[in-house]
């Protein structure tokens, strides 16, 4: 398998470091990937002001086999990260499109999500299972599911639960080897095509383990799920704005949580006491915080 070429890179440097032919052909590119992944090679060879075989030499010189393997990493370029490529940043204003409002709206906006997708009766399921178990283990792989899965334990653990969570792929196939039949799968994957997730779940239950997938609907992720949250993020088109997804996660982890705790009952609440104890004597904890932080 051929590496992955970051074209668009490869051709800033040839913009800034190569010969003098290759940085008037490198601009023009860069000038228009649409345009320059769709022209004949003769056409992009004299707006550039150079010889065609110069175009075959610059494709050569940045590891790809000819000028066909050129336009098709073009044409890459521009399908994965076309809406960076061609922004030209977002204006400031103290408006209603302000950082603090477009932050916020957008956060509302996910939350308020959650309850479309989410329903009492599979919140009943999923914390039912839970309960139930004598394992749980968790699952994340990539920035927002890891940090997903990190916050899932934080809220558990508290709980009594006996917990595992794995980030790196690798752990998390070893781990899913050892459940069994009363250990809880939980993964979260915002494409619902990680695959060290997706092999896990499927090692997991030839053990016989539940598996409870954060997922978009009808994933690899979600088809090997016995159960699916079906959470799809969809790209709001902000190239500069931090994605909202990890509020919807937040909000869906409380109330599976929530409703835990609520079945789980007064058993529980002597492991909160004992936390709140240990803090407040072993760091001079005021007991007044929120428990933990």
């Amino acid at each position: 398998m051929k590496p992955l070429i970051d074209v668009v890179t490869l051709l800033q440097a040839k913009l800034a470091n190569g010969t003098k032919a290759e940085q008037s052909l490198a601009a023009v590119i860069l000038d228009d990937l649409p345009g320059a992944s769709s022209s004949s090679i003769a056409a992009l060879a004299k707006k550039a002001g150079v010889s065609e075989p110069t175009v075959t030499r610059l494709a050569t010189s940045l590891g790809l086999d000819g000028t066909r393997e050129l336009k098709i990493a073009l044409a890459q370029a521009i399908a994965i990260g076309g809406a960076y490529l061609s922004s030209e940043g977002e204006p400031i204003s103290l408006g209603e499109h302000s950082s603090i409002g477009t932050i916020s709206n957008s956060a509302i906006r996910t939350i308020n999500e959650v309850s479309e997708i989410l329903n009492d009766e599979l919140v009943e399921t999923i914390a039912k299972a839970l309960a139930g178990a004598d394992k749980i283990q968790i699952l994340g792989t990539g920035g927002i599911s890891s940090m997903a899965a990190e916050l899932t334990e934080f809220r558990l653990f508290r709980l009594g639960f006996n917990l595992t969570t794995r980030l790196d792929g690798r752990l998390q196939r070893m781990t899913a080897s050892l459940a069994n039949t009363s250990t809880v799968v939980i993964g979260f994957s915002l494409s619902g095509a990680a695959s060290s997730v997706v092999d896990s779940f499927n090692i997991a239950r030839q053990y016989g383990a539940q598996t409870i997938a954060i997922a978009p609907p009808d994933t690899p992720l979600a088809r090997c799920a016995h159960i699916v949250v079906p959470y799809r993020y969809v790209e709001d088109g902000q190239v500069y704005k931090p994605n909202s997804a990890s509020f919807a996660l937040m909000t869906i982890i409380d109330i599976i949580a929530y409703r835990t705790t609520q079945i789980l009952g007064p058993e529980i609440v002597d492991n909160l006491r004992r936390i709140k104890q240990t803090l407040t004597i072993a760091e001079d904890y005021d007991s007044t915080l929120p428990l933990g932080d």
